[in-house]
C-alpha cells in the first residue's frame, strides 16, 4: 500500500511540475517577441543618433526600461497561462516601438530635407568697386529665382563712396537659382536696379564686382572680375 502511495505521489508531483513549465510552442513564441523587442530598441536608438531633435528621448527611455524588465524574466519557468498573460504586454510594446520608429523616420526625413536645402547655399567671397559716380548707402542682392533679399551688404549707416573699394563682402548664393540683381540706394535714398551676370559663373575662390551706372540710359550694371587679396 505504501509503495502504491509513493508511486502515486511521484506521479502527481511530476504532473504538477510539468504543468508549471510552458510548452515549446508557447516558449518559442514569447521568446520571439522578446527578440523582436530587443531588435526594435536597437533600431530606434540607432535612428535617434541620426537626428538633431531630442523630443523623443523621454519616450525612448521609458520604452527601454520596459524592455529591460522583460529581459529579466525567465519565461522557461512560467506556465502557459502566465505566458498568455504576458504576451499582450510584449505585443503592446512592439506596437509602441513601431509608432516611435515612424516618428523617428518622419523627423529624419524632415531634417534631411532642410539640410539638403541648406547645402544648396554657398558663400562667395567678394569685393565691390564703386564706379557709379555717386555715393552708395545700401547694396542688396536680390535672388530673382527665389525672390529672396540679402541684408545691406555694405552695412547699415555706412557710405560707400564713388571710386572706392569695399573688401570682405560675403555673398550667399543658392545653387538652384539662375537670376540675380543688385538693388542700390544712394545718399538721397534713390534706389536703382543693377543687372549682373549669373552668380553661378562667379569663382568659388572669390570675385570682384564693379558697379557701373550710365546716367544717359539710367542703367546700372555689375561686372565680374578676378579676386585679388593684395
Amino acid at each position: 500500500m505504501k509503495k502504491k502511495l509513493v508511486v502515486l505521489l511521484a506521479i502527481v508531483m511530476s504532473l504538477s511540475l510539468a504543468g508549471c513549465k510552458p510548452s515549446e510552442e508557447k516558449l518559442s513564441e514569447i521568446e520571439g517577441y522578446k527578440t523582436q523587442l530587443q531588435a526594435k530598441r536597437a533600431e530606434a536608438e540607432e535612428k535617434y543618433l541620426d537626428i538633431a531633435d531630442t523630443s523623443l528621448r523621454p519616450e525612448l527611455d521609458a520604452l527601454g526600461v520596459q524592455v529591460s524588465e522583460v529581459e529579466k524574466i525567465d519565461f522557461s519557468k512560467l506556465s502557459n497561462k502566465k505566458i498568455d498573460e504576458k504576451s499582450p504586454e510584449l505585443l503592446l510594446l512592439l506596437g509602441q516601438y513601431d509608432d516611435v520608429l515612424k516618428k523617428l523616420d518622419g523627423t529624419y526625413q524632415q531634417e534631411s530635407a532642410v539640410n539638403n536645402e541648406l547645402a544648396k547655399n554657398v558663400e562667395i567671397d567678394a569685393y565691390f568697386i564703386n564706379k557709379t559716380g555717386f555715393e552708395i548707402t545700401s547694396i542688396i542682392l536680390h535672388d530673382m529665382t527665389t525672390d529672396n533679399y540679402s541684408d545691406n551688404l555694405i552695412g547699415d549707416g555706412e557710405v560707400f563712396s564713388d571710386g572706392y573699394t569695399l573688401m570682405g563682402v560675403k555673398l550667399e548664393i543658392h545653387t538652384d537659382s539662375d537670376a540675380w540683381e543688385f538693388l542700390v540706394k544712394d545718399i538721397n535714398d534713390t534706389q536703382r536696379q543693377f543687372s549682373c551676370e549669373s552668380l553661378k559663373e562667379a569663382s568659388q575662390d572669390g570675385v570682384s564686382m564693379v558697379f557701373d551706372y550710365d546716367n544717359e540710359s539710367e542703367l546700372g550694371r555689375v561686372t565680374f572680375g578676378g579676386y585679388f587679396t593684395n
